[in-house]
């Protein structure tokens, strides 16, 4: 009996209204003058958007809730049209209570004993969705009757549409129908078809008790329902209401969209973000890159990472945004932003060391450069081979990523100068505490950034000029301290940075770039540009753990190359201008580098110690299964042994490779021809 009152509420206010009595009315502006003012602006979700407008990530209100907002226009417009004829056929005739509604709800209520239609128009279920008013009581009807016509007076009807489409519950913490369509179909809702349509407007008469990830069946029937009105209204056919019956109603929510996740969740926690945040991000790109990022850190390994950015180096916008891969994975290290972590840069720092050279006139690609043993007071650097080639141009010592070469020349234009440098670019060196930029710094002894590196090398494809990056187009550039090398220096180390012409490998045609890879296989980079883009990646481990055998040539580079046959590649017009000059043809002291003291080859050389792996280390088994070994120091030859066993014997280089027979403890031992030795203890892991 209580139900059925509370379902004649609607006709006997309908008749109250129609009727005009006075103490109707009066009853009527009483509680009219008891009822607050809805408020229309309600929490939304903070939403991230792609250049283009796709969305890349979404984040809940603070209260929980999915409600993405979403404009008239972008919803399909046969929903709109088929929701009003199924919910208010005459809302764009009533001032938000329709009245002959209301009399018709009851005349069938009493002839039937059932409710057949209901009378509640759009605007006054928008001002209970609003309000959060309860309509089984009289009074609480009147209110929400209220409230639909101040929300009629307020707001054109388009603007109650929207709020409708924008507030409508859809189960649990679904409210609006932009996240209804992500969270049901994984699509927005400008691209339904009709069963899901019909689903879309059955839902919110009964949200909790038809949600299709809970009550499949309901919600079946409930749909259906929708369809054999809207064909019994001749909106549709029957053949096509009997087709979008038989779909499939989903039985699980989808996750939402989480591209440029990490970016993403810098924006979306800034003083000044707003409800929609629109980025420079390729949509396209950004989607591309991340997938095949997270299959290539897959086939690394279990505790790898990859991280990549793109900009656009004449512009400074960022186009692509790769912090790591599989942020929900459960791993608590690929929430770590890698484009902001502070690693070692390797070797990436080199072709900056040889242009301030340039710039400061005491060198030249083509001027002749010693690779031999040397030592800078304690500092006696080795090059990553442990071989040495003698007399070289500097371009080739650049190109072969030679470290005494460069150590040499950073010598002469010293370690402050190029912190300052890098200082300008708008990177920040990061040194152990209370250290000073010293010489190490030139083969990675400095804290750097890849957004920083990427900067960088953004500077030198402006011909010096510092790059700053843009994310938000509204938004100021992210300033940097003004040109980092002169133009003159610029296009020459354009020059002689490794650059391979068209003819002689397609792949790597228009592309200037430098590989780096930091001590202990930690870090491996690649960073560099074309004519229009610059592109670094960064390959490791988050936790810093040495990596395996890792190189920036092997690993990073063909990553790097694989962004770039994405972007398309375009020369830049630093490699199509004059040739350099020959080293014959420079000024006399530009044809060969100051000579530099120290020690001969034929100085006695210190014990050897095992460089990699490092002692009591948990080292992971990668790929083949091979590990390698690195031994600095010493005396040719060398003879390895794993746990007594000998693994490789008589080696003339400073690296070999052993293949455990699984993982465990080992103890590796190092002997030089000398019969010195040194040991260390690790454990493999798969």
């Amino acid at each position: 009996m209580k139900q059925r009152l509370c379902l004649l509420i609607p006709a006997l206010l309908g008749l109250l209204l129609l009727s005009g009595g006075l103490t109707g009315l009066q009853v009527l502006h009483r509680i009219a003058r008891a009822t607050p003012a809805l408020v229309v602006e309600q929490p939304q979700s903070v939403t991230v958007v792609a250049a283009n407008g796709e969305l890349l990530r979404p984040f809940t209100t603070a209260g929980g809730y999915w409600r993405i907002p979403v404009k008239l226009n972008e919803v399909d417009s046969r929903l709109v049209s088929f929701l009003l004829a199924y919910e208010d056929q005459r809302f764009f005739e009533h001032d938000g209570v329709d009245r002959r509604a209301m009399l018709r709800a009851l005349w069938q209520l009493l002839a039937n004993g059932r409710v057949i239609s209901g009378a509640s128009t759009l605007s006054m279920q928008l001002a209970r969705l609003l309000s959060d008013d309860t309509t089984r009581t009289m009074t609480g009807k009147i209110r929400q009757i209220v409230q639909a016509r101040r929300l009629e007076v307020r707001l054109s009807k388009q603007e109650i549409l929207t709020l409708y489409l924008n507030h409508a519950p859809y189960g649990g913490n679904l409210e609006g129908v932009r996240a209804a369509s992500w969270a049901y179909f994984g699509k927005e809702p400008g691209w339904l078809n009709l069963a899901e349509i019909a689903l879309l407007i059955a839902l919110p008469q009964a949200p909790e008790t038809r949600r299709p990830d809970r009550f499949a069946e309901a919600a079946r029937k409930a749909r259906n329902r929708v369809l054999e009105r809207l064909a019994a209204d001749g909106l549709i056919s029957n053949e096509d209401a009997e087709r979008a019956s038989g779909a499939a109603i989903p039985d699980r929510r989808q996750p939402f969209p989480m591209l440029a996740p990490h970016l993403a969740e810098e924006l979306q926690s800034a003083d000044d973000a707003g409800l929609i945040i629109q980025t420079s991000i390729d949509f396209a790109l950004q989607a591309s890159l991340e997938k095949h990022i997270t299959q290539r850190s897959a086939g690394l390994g279990r505790g790898f990472s990859i991280a990549a950015l793109v900009v656009d180096h004449q512009s400074g916008a960022i186009r692509a945004s790769v912090g790591g891969p599989g942020l929900l994975s459960g791993n608590a290290a690929a929430y770590i932003n890698m484009i902001r972590a502070v690693r070692s840069p390797g070797s990436t720092l080199k072709p900056l060391i040889y242009g301030l050279a340039f710039e400061a006139g005491i060198a030249h690609p083509n001027t002749l450069i010693e690779d031999r043993p040397v030592a800078f007071s304690d500092y006696a650097p080795e090059n990553f081979n442990t071989g040495f080639y003698g007399t070289m141009t500097i371009s080739e010592a650049l190109k072969l990523s030679l470290n005494i070469p460069a150590i040499a020349v950073l010598d002469k234009i010293s370690p402050r100068r190029l912190s300052s440098r890098l200082r300008r670019a708008g990177a920040t060196p990061r040194f152990a505490e209370d250290a000073q930029p010293g010489l190490a710094m030139g083969l990675g002894g400095v804290g750097l950034t890849l957004e920083e590196l990427v900067r960088l090398y953004g500077a030198i494809a402006r011909y010096g000029a510092a790059l700053d990056l843009q994310i938000r187009p509204q938004m100021e550039p992210q300033g940097s301290a003004g040109r980092v090398l002169s133009a003159a220096a610029s296009d020459l180390l354009m020059k002689s940075m490794l650059y391979e012409p068209q003819g002689r490998n397609p792949k790597r045609g228009n592309l200037v770039y430098k590989t780096g890879t930091s001590y202990g296989y930690r870090d491996a980079w690649t960073i560099g540009f074309d004519g229009r883009h610059v592109v670094g990646i960064w390959v490791g481990r988050p936790d810093n753990a040495p990596a395996g055998y890792i190189t920036g040539a092997t690993t990073a580079l063909p990553i790097f190359l694989d962004v770039f046959a994405r972007l398309g590649t375009s020369p830049h017009p630093a490699l199509n201008s004059a040739v350099l000059t020959a080293n014959a043809d420079l000024p006399s002291h530009l044809q060969r580098f100051g000579r530099v003291s120290g020690p001969s080859a034929e100085v006695a050389s210190p014990r050897p110690v095992i460089a990699f792996p490092q002692a009591d280390t948990d080292l992971q088994m990668q790929g083949d299964g091979s590990v390698a070994l690195k031994v600095r120091g010493g005396a040719a030859p060398f003879t390895w042994l794993a746990d007594g066993r000998p693994v490789a014997s008589r080696a003339l280089r400073r690296e070999s490779f052993f293949r455990p027979s699984g993982p465990g403890f080992s103890t590796l031992t190092v002997i030089d021809s000398k019969g010195r030795t040194d040991q260390v203890n690790i454990r493999l892991m798969q």
